[in-house]
């Protein structure tokens, strides 16, 4: 029996229909891929890597992953495995879970970073620096409560320089080394107060 046209117009365009789902599919695989494969990462290589190796090395640690400013949720979630698959020393620790932290919070993630930032302060013993004043001046900008910010930051800037403070590089010249540490960073968050963190982690220019 002869088809009729409107029995062809429709099959035809079923036909075409099948046609632009599959080119859809394709392009959106092609799409995907090199995102996946950007952010991809030997994970039996990383997790025998030592602490400081993975933690510090910017060619085959977790900070490869992060150097265009990209794979960051993937970065935070690979620290995340790696202490949690490794037995590492308090210290270490305390660093790992700091950095999870910092890049859960350039991603939005506040509650969680909160909760990790927490957890990287020092023994009142051990705190030299100020770190625990800085700690505290990052949760409190997440938390957007600027009394508490502009409070640890006058503490930060009252923490005295070590007795015999005289950094130098390799070759034994003195170098400027501010100091407290990461006072810039507190002072761009107040600064920049209201902005995402990302924003004021990098400096924004705001007035």
């Amino acid at each position: 029996m002869r088809s009729t046209i409107k029995e062809i117009m429709t099959h035809n365009t079923f036909l075409f229909g099948c046609f632009l789902a599959l080119t859809l599919h394709s392009l959106s695989v092609a799409n995907a891929a090199p995102i996946e494969s950007k952010c991809s990462y030997n994970k039996e290589k990383m997790l025998e890597l030592s602490p400081r190796e993975f933690d510090q090395n910017y060619e085959e640690g977790w900070p490869s992953l992060v150097k265009n400013g990209e794979c960051l949720e993937p970065a935070a979630d690979l620290i995340h495995l790696y202490y949690s698959k490794n037995k590492v020393s308090e210290g270490a620790m305390r660093t790992l879970v700091w950095h999870e932290g910092q890049l859960r919070a350039e991603v939005g993630q506040y509650q969680r970073a909160i909760k990790l930032m927490e957890k990287s302060t020092k023994p009142a013993k051990q705190d030299h620096s100020g770190w625990n004043h800085y700690v505290k001046a990052t949760i409190a900008f997440l938390e957007s409560d600027l009394d508490e910010l502009k409070a640890q930051r006058e503490k930060l800037a009252m923490v005295p320089k070590p007795a015999g403070f005289n950094p130098r590089d390799a070759q034994g010249n003195p170098i400027d080394v501010p100091w407290p540490p990461n006072l810039s960073i507190v002072d761009s968050f107040i600064r920049c107060f209201g902005q995402t963190y990302a924003e004021a982690y990098a400096g924004c220019t705001r007035n």
